[in-house]
């Protein structure tokens, strides 16, 4: 018996160092070269099992491949984030660059502090789309964010002529900052932009007197069921809080339809209104805000407005400044230019 189990471990001995050795004969590289010999090495766990007569068995099972890690389904960030939103600019664009100038810069050094992702801009940039020298002061202002803040825009009437709605100079002008032409419509007439760790979808519409645009923004806001989606749209509100024609047709179109949708921003009249609306069985919220003080050349100079998005419980804060005036709140009446939309996204 001594001598079977004597016999047994010399078996094992000889077969583990045949075992080792030819592990090691295979891996060994070729003179000049880091090659394998033979085929692509393999890795083994080599299993021993004694027999009933005491031989040993070695049995080589290869390593499972591991699997590959699962790549974690991104959740939105629940940190506030801003955007600074400019509209009806053109009198700057026209006589006043300073103060265009004013806004950019203010907008580039203070990102930071209040987690701007973009500037929006509602539309009439410029005063006269036919003068290169309006869009050469825009420029001279806009060129500021370029390689800091994207710039999200559409154009208004003052851009492409109320009449003849010409979007060649819009277009050469290249400020909005969508480059994915799967993202535009007709060249930038209207846009997306979806912003996924935010889970949010900006629409542009731009300026035009057809409707065709309607079943491709529809379609695009259907893409995007679980983004919250807010339009950029030059005419929207009349300077009384009532629809313009232009926002009669795509409240009817695209806000009754489209439920994602939560915010309407505007420009094109004079002053600051608030409107709002309540859809899908009154479960869903729509706020539509509309500023321009530009045409008091006095006291309306410069203002932009900061919009937080605090997702912890879903307000919107509003804040009116002018850098150009260093001054909050156009109005005395401060509540028309500092407030905060509630369950708005």
């Amino acid at each position: 018996m001594k001598h079977q189990r004597l016999l047994g471990f010399l078996w094992l001995a000889l077969l583990l160092g045949a075992a080792v050795f030819c592990i090691l004969w295979g891996r060994v590289p070729t003179k000049g070269t880091q090659a394998y010999l033979g085929a692509e090495p393999t890795m083994y766990v080599v299993a021993i099992e004694i027999t009933a007569d005491a031989t040993p068995r070695l049995t080589a099972l290869p390593i499972p491949t591991p699997a590959p890690t699962p790549v974690p389904t991104e959740t939105p960030d629940p940190a506030p984030f801003t955007f600074f939103w400019y509209s009806d600019t053109q009198y700057y664009a026209y006589k006043r660059p300073e103060i265009f100038r004013a806004m950019t810069s203010w907008s580039v050094e203070h990102a930071k502090e209040y987690n701007a992702l973009a500037v929006l801009h509602t539309g009439d940039i410029v005063d006269n789309h036919t003068y290169e020298r309006h869009w050469r002061n825009a420029k001279s202002a806009l060129q500021t964010l370029e390689g800091k803040m994207p710039l999200y825009c559409v154009a208004g009437n003052h851009d492409v002529g109320a009449d003849t709605v010409d979007y060649t100079m819009y277009k050469e002008a290249g400020f909005c900052s969508i480059t994915d032409r799967k993202q535009l419509y007709r060249d930038g007439v209207c846009w997306i932009q979806p912003i996924p760790q935010k889970r949010l979808l900006l629409v542009g519409i731009g300026w035009q007197k057809e409707s065709t645009y309607l079943d491709w923004v529809k379609q695009r806001l259907s893409e995007y069921p679980d983004y919250t989606a807010v339009l950029l749209v030059h005419s929207f509100l009349e300077d009384n809080g009532t629809l313009t024609d232009n926002g009669k047709l795509v409240e009817e179109s695209i806000l009754r339809e489209a439920s994602n949708v939560r915010l309407v921003l505007c420009g094109h009249k004079d002053g600051s209104v608030r409107w709002q609306n309540v859809y899908d069985d009154n479960t869903r919220v729509v706020n539509a805000l509309m500023y321009n003080f530009q045409d008091d050349k006095k006291n309306g100079l410069g203002y932009l407005r900061i919009l937080t998005f605090d997702p912890s419980v879903r307000t919107i804060s509003v804040i009116t400044y002018s850098p150009y005036l260093d001054d909050y709140n156009y109005y005395s009446n401060e509540t028309l230019d500092t407030f905060t939309l509630c369950n708005a996204f």
